[in-house]
C-alpha cells in the first residue's frame, strides 16, 4: 500500500474565540431551532419571524432556482417562501442539531417535489445559523448537489 502523499498546500486557521463550545447561549439557540421547525412544520412562521434580527443575511445558493441575497426579516421570509414556492411535499429529516458559540447547524435530509415538473429531489443538506443576542443574524442553507435541485426543477 503506497503511502499519500504529504499535503503541502493545506492552511488552517483556528479563530474559536472564549464563548466557543456548548455555552448556555448556544444551548438556547438550539432549543429554539427545534420551537422553530415544529412551529414551520405546522404552517406557523411566527416563530420564525419572531427570532430574526432586523439587520438578518439570508443567502441561498445562486445556483437555485431561488437563489437569494436577502437582508431583513421581509426579505428573508420572501426568500423562504421562494423555496416553498418551488417544492411540495417537503419532507425535512433533522438528522442532528449541532451548537458552539454563536452557531448552529442543523444537518438533514431533505426530500421534495418540484412544483415545475413533479419531479422529486432528494439529498442532504445543513441549514447553518449565527446568532446574535438571541437573534439570528445569518442564515445559509447549504444543500450539497444543487445541480441535482435544478434538474428536479427542469433547469439544466
Amino acid at each position: 500500500m503506497d503511502t499519500p502523499a504529504p499535503v503541502t498546500d493545506f492552511k488552517v486557521i483556528m479563530r474559536l474565540g472564549p464563548e466557543s463550545g456548548l455555552t448556555a447561549a448556544a444551548q438556547h439557540n438550539r432549543d429554539v431551532m427545534l420551537k422553530v421547525y415544529n412551529a414551520i412544520s405546522h404552517g406557523d412562521q411566527s416563530e420564525l419571524a419572531a427570532i430574526l434580527d432586523p439587520d438578518i443575511i439570508f443567502v441561498e445558493a445562486p445556483s437555485l432556482p431561488y437563489g437569494v441575497v436577502a437582508r431583513g426579516i421581509d426579505a428573508t421570509l420572501a426568500g423562504v417562501n421562494g423555496m416553498f414556492a418551488t417544492w411540495r411535499e417537503i419532507e425535512v429529516e433533522v438528522e442532528e442539531i449541532l451548537t458552539a458559540g454563536d452557531l448552529t447547524c442543523l444537518y438533514m435530509n431533505f426530500k421534495a417535489v418540484s412544483r415545475a415538473t413533479g419531479q422529486t429531489y432528494e439529498g442532504v443538506c445543513a441549514e447553518m445559523f449565527r446568532f446574535k443576542n438571541r437573534k439570528i443574524i445569518e442564515w445559509r442553507p447549504i444543500y450539497w448537489d444543487t445541480h441535482a435541485a435544478r434538474l428536479a426543477c427542469g433547469i439544466s
